[in-house]
């Protein structure tokens, strides 16, 4: 039996329903759902430890924060807007930087990066 990879969207949208039901498809996928107004919500998502959390970005959940990227760096924060069709992804990928010419380079190559993939 394989490990599946839990993706977690809060919310119960029809726009948010039918990307669930798209990504259920996806057998390697664990997809579940979760209210936001659910008084247990950090409980929740501690218990599942999703790779990923999906909102709607017109009305994000306030516990989905800074904090909680800091707190689990490999989750990704997937916001979607159906009306104008855009996602926005956030990631709590670290990296270390002992002086200031460290910081510079980590800050230069994610600009490079993100430059790169807008091209593509």
């Amino acid at each position: 039996m394989s490990i599946r990879n839990c993706v977690l969207i809060f919310g119960k949208s029809l726009n948010l329903a039918g990307l669930g039901a798209c990504l259920k498809q996806d057998e390697s996928l664990d997809v579940q759902f979760l209210e936001t107004k659910d008084p247990n919500i950090e409980k929740c998502v501690s218990e599942l430890n999703p790779e990923a959390i999906i909102f709607d970005l017109s009305d994000p959940p306030e516990c989905l924060d800074v904090a909680l990227l800091r707190n689990r760096p490999g989750l990704l924060l997937i916001g979607v807007d159906p009306s104008n069709d855009e996602v926005l992804i956030l990631s709590g990928k670290r990296s270390r930087v002992i002086t200031s010419i460290d910081l510079a380079q980590v800050i230069s190559n994610q600009i490079v990066k993100i430059s790169n993939k807008e091209v593509d």
